[in-house]
């Protein structure tokens, strides 16, 4: 039969490979954990930045219709702050005809740049929902407020 001295030589080498494929599965299973704790700190990340996104309120405005959108552009709403119709946004300036404000809004929308008014008539508010700009509440009934707006402003009512 076989003598224990090799026996004892053939368990030796069986089990110096079993540790070092042992050793080689350990450090690979560390570097898998490793990458997968990297992957779910970035996920994690990416998925905070569109909360963020999709928390933070926008307005859509249209120079032609809503829906469907056609000639629409969408604006974060920077509260209390004045956004004229100039640069990038010129397109909108005196050619708004709807618009989508959030709700728990209020908007502002002035035929003036820089959110000028030097009378009533030159400005519509609007609260949350979407709007067309043939008939906006003015100080007298319905307002036809198409194609004047130049500035707007919004604030959390």
């Amino acid at each position: 039969m076989f003598s224990s001295k090799y026996i004892l030589a053939a368990f030796a080498m069986v089990s110096s490979a079993s540790a070092a494929a042992l050793s080689a599965a350990v450090a690979q299973s560390a570097a898998t954990a490793a990458t997968a704790a990297s992957v779910a700190t970035v996920t994690a990340g990416v998925a905070a930045n569109v909360r963020a996104i999709q928390a933070s309120p926008s307005i859509i405005l249209c120079s032609g219709t809503i829906n469907p959108q056609s000639g629409c552009v969408t604006i974060p709403v920077v509260s209390d702050t004045c956004t004229s119709f100039t640069g990038g946004l010129t397109f909108l300036d005196e050619t708004v005809s709807s618009a989508q404000i959030p709700a728990g809004f209020v908007c502002t929308f002035f035929s003036a740049f820089g959110c000028e008014s030097s009378s009533p008539n030159d400005r519509v508010v609007l609260t949350g929902g979407t709007w067309s700009f043939f008939h906006v509440p003015g100080n007298t009934g319905d307002e036809d407020f198409n194609d004047e707006a130049s500035s707007f402003s919004c604030s959390p009512i």
